[in-house]
């Protein structure tokens, strides 16, 4: 019986005419999507054009909610309370919806982006925050977190579902946590995908030691800002059908 993976992309980074020449062809690679939202990236009419497009190619489509931070690409923390976490995301979470909507279509996830996503790994009150805004919008989305974090206390205080994510072509610090980069670095895409064929089949990643940890992940990340994003995703998926490991939306799996 072949192993199933679901591959999500960061997609729709472009602003103005500043675009993400590779998305396009991503999204011929991957089973999943999340959508830039405004914050770090992305301005209406690129979230519309990134929808549509998807919705076309029947890719399940989620929101990349992120911290306001234009400049910084998303990746700079900023001290902000649980509260405005929560209302961050609930804006950002319902501006895509709407053009999701207008596509005749539907969001099946919400995903913190950069030095969010890194709060929300590490800082409980940060996850439930992004957790209570997803609720509040749709029960049914599904919250993409690290290594399915705090799962069993978001399902408990807001009823949605954790998805465990792993990140081939990111390192991962001894203890678990992902080297936040500030500008995506290329990887070879050889090694990404020997990554992501380990994530899938054993549970394993090499981390900035070179030690081994266990890592739970029903969908894997590719970035589309690294320079050979397109590469490293063929790679990825050609490696991930050597290994029988089938590439499928969460949405189309129990």
């Amino acid at each position: 019986m072949s192993t199933r993976i679901d591959l999500n992309c960061d997609i729709g980074e472009g602003f103005g005419r500043w675009q993400m020449p590779a998305d396009t062809e991503l999204m011929d690679l991957v089973s999943t999507v999340s959508v830039a939202a405004g914050f770090h990236a992305g301005d209406p009419a690129t979230i519309r054009a990134t929808i549509d497009q998807a919705a076309g190619r029947g890719l399940d489509i989620g929101v990349h909610v992120a911290l306001p931070d234009l400049v910084g690409f998303g990746r700079r923390r900023m001290d902000l309370s649980a509260q405005e976490a929560h209302d961050i995301s609930l804006y950002q979470i319902g501006a895509v919806a709407g053009f999701a909507r207008a596509a005749g279509t539907r969001l099946t996830h919400v995903k913190p982006h950069g030095a969010l996503y890194a709060m929300a790994s590490a800082d409980a009150s940060i996850a439930e925050a992004i957790a209570r805004a997803t609720a509040a919008f749709d029960h049914s989305l599904r919250l993409f977190l690290l290594d399915g974090r705090f799962a069993d206390l978001i399902a408990a205080e807001h009823g949605i579902r954790v998805e465990p994510e792993g990140f081939p072509d990111m390192a991962y610090t001894p203890d678990g946590q992902l080297v936040l980069e500030r500008a995506k670095q290329s990887w070879p895409p050889r090694q990404v995908a020997q990554r992501a064929v380990r994530m899938a089949t054993e549970g394993l990643v090499e981390t900035s030691d070179r030690s081994e940890i266990p890592v739970h992940a029903r969908t894997l990340c590719l970035h589309s800002d690294a320079p050979n994003a397109v590469e490293t995703a063929r790679a990825v998926r050609d490696a991930l059908a050597v290994h029988d490991v089938s590439v499928r939306a969460l949405s189309h799996c129990a």
